[in-house]
């Protein structure tokens, strides 16, 4: 699978393609490799459109992300000493699909807000993870593709981005080739939709992220958040993306106590602030509460 061409395509009749498009969102991936997805999507699909832009980065500095690993996904062999644990998996560990990454493929995955990127990990009660707080540091400008739909909640710190695009799209065909307009929204359509709808294993889904992230110079792809109703947004992140461009500032020790069914109850157990590189793990003060946008309303 190489970088993406830029030859004219010749498109049917649009009713045929809208019933292509039907056809791959659909269609039954379960057990198909890799390539043949890739295949099908382009032959029904015709393309993989470019949906992004790029940060600026003397814009998008400071900006915090938020990454969380279950203590039961971190493997006996992984140290937790190193801020790296705490990062993207290793590939060796990827043994299957995430909806933005294919099996042995590791991509560094977080969200906007911290209990969004807790419900996105689908923990259980009693289940043990550790939040990480990191912040974009970059020296470049960072490319992103922009997997929003055009209608997400006022709620969601990046509604503007879904809308402006699916606008730009609209506004960049009519002085282009306005008889593609049509095709070109349905196809956005499909993909956003994908990122948020897709089951397991996200077989159209991963492969495109596998693309944008791997094989074209992509380092961020964002999309909804399906486990909050699109309210927050997820990112995620080529691994050297992260090595270069993000920076963790401290990682939160929490555990499960209840599952309420919208919200879960928490217990914070300790910080570990980073002091020269190495962690130092202290209690966990309302202070760290306060920065998170948790409230204390239970006993710790």
């Amino acid at each position: 699978m190489e970088n993406y061409q830029t030859n004219k395509i010749i498109y049917p009749e649009l009713k045929q393609y809208l019933e292509d498009l039907e056809t791959l969102r659909n269609f039954d991936f379960k057990d198909s490799e890799i390539e043949n997805i890739y295949n099908k999507f382009h032959d029904l699909a015709l393309t993989i459109p470019v949906l992004g832009a790029k940060f600026l980065h003397d814009k998008i500095n400071g900006k915090k992300l938020y990454r969380v690993r279950l203590k039961k996904q971190i493997s006996d062999r992984e140290d937790k000493s190193l801020i790296q644990t705490f990062s993207y998996p290793p590939p060796n560990v990827c043994n299957s699909n995430g909806r933005a990454n294919i099996k042995q493929k590791s991509v560094f995955y977080c969200t906007d807000k911290p209990y969004p990127a807790i419900m996105e990990c689908n923990p259980e009660v009693g289940d043990e993870g550790y939040l990480g707080i990191w912040e974009i540091n970059a020296s470049r400008n960072l490319h992103y593709i922009c997997c929003l739909p055009e209608n997400l909640p006022f709620r969601n710190d990046w509604y503007e981005y879904g809308t402006y695009h699916h606008n730009f799209l609209i506004q960049k065909q009519k002085e282009l080739n306005n008889e593609e307009l049509h095709y070109k929204v349905a196809l956005r359509k499909l993909i956003t939709e994908k990122f948020m709808n897709e089951k397991f294993p996200y077989s159209v889904s991963s492969m495109l992220a596998n693309e944008y992230l791997y094989f074209n110079p992509a380092d961020i792809l964002m999309y909804p958040s399906a486990k909050t109703f699109q309210d927050y947004t997820n990112f995620a992140i080529h691994p050297n993306a992260v090595n270069n461009h993000l920076v963790c500032t401290k990682v939160i020790r929490f555990k499960v106590i209840e599952d309420f069914g919208t919200y879960l109850r928490l217990s914070l157990k300790s910080t570990g602030h980073l002091i020269n590189d190495r962690f130092n793990w202290k209690k966990f003060t309302d202070e760290d509460g306060k920065e998170l946008g948790f409230e204390r309303n239970v006993e710790q």
